[in-house]
């Protein structure tokens, strides 16, 4: 399964950031880049000013500061759903920040996102149920009491994202 796992991450994550990337392209996305992009939407939509900001101002390879910021990402209670939203939306603010420096293509960051989802962390991606487990996981989140019962969920997970442009920031500074 791991091959496979790792064939299928690349290709979501290859198609959402390349969808951050070219939003206005009218190609449809798969449904579990649709789950994934609404996602991110809410969770990190509130913040994204400042993030996009702190982005702006990296200065470092985005691939560096992604791969930096994802092994400090499970170092603080581990990694779960909402933190690896957190990680990929974080990828989609850099890919669409990437201006003319023309880093961090959409492909790179995939990669990045790969190794470190499907490769180093595969087990627990296994243990969700792959990405069907996680689009059905954030489908659970849709329902009336799921919403209800989330909100504190969704702030802190905006305020991760937050942390993670802040992270990203500073390790670009330094």
């Amino acid at each position: 399964m791991t091959d496979q796992l790792k064939e299928e991450t690349c290709a979501l994550l290859g198609e959402y950031l390349q969808h951050c990337a070219s939003p206005q392209d009218e190609k449809a996305l798969s449904p579990a880049v649709q789950t994934l992009h609404r996602v991110v939407q809410e969770l990190l939509e509130p913040n994204r000013s400042p993030i996009e900001s702190r982005c702006d101002q990296i200065t470092a390879e985005p691939g560096t500061i992604l791969r930096t910021v994802a092994e400090q990402l499970p170092l603080d209670g581990g990694l779960n759903c909402g933190r690896a939203v957190a990680l990929i939306g974080f990828a989609g603010f850099l890919t669409q920040q990437r201006g003319e420096r023309k880093a961090g293509t959409p492909k790179e960051l995939a990669e990045v996102l790969t190794h470190f989802l499907a490769v180093e962390h595969k087990d627990w991606l296994q243990d969700i149920g792959g990405w069907d487990g996680f689009c059905k996981y954030f489908d659970k989140k849709r329902t009336p009491q799921a919403q209800e019962s989330s909100t504190i969920s969704n702030a802190l997970m905006a305020a991760a994202g937050f942390g993670l442009a802040g992270l990203a920031f500073i390790m670009a500074v330094r």
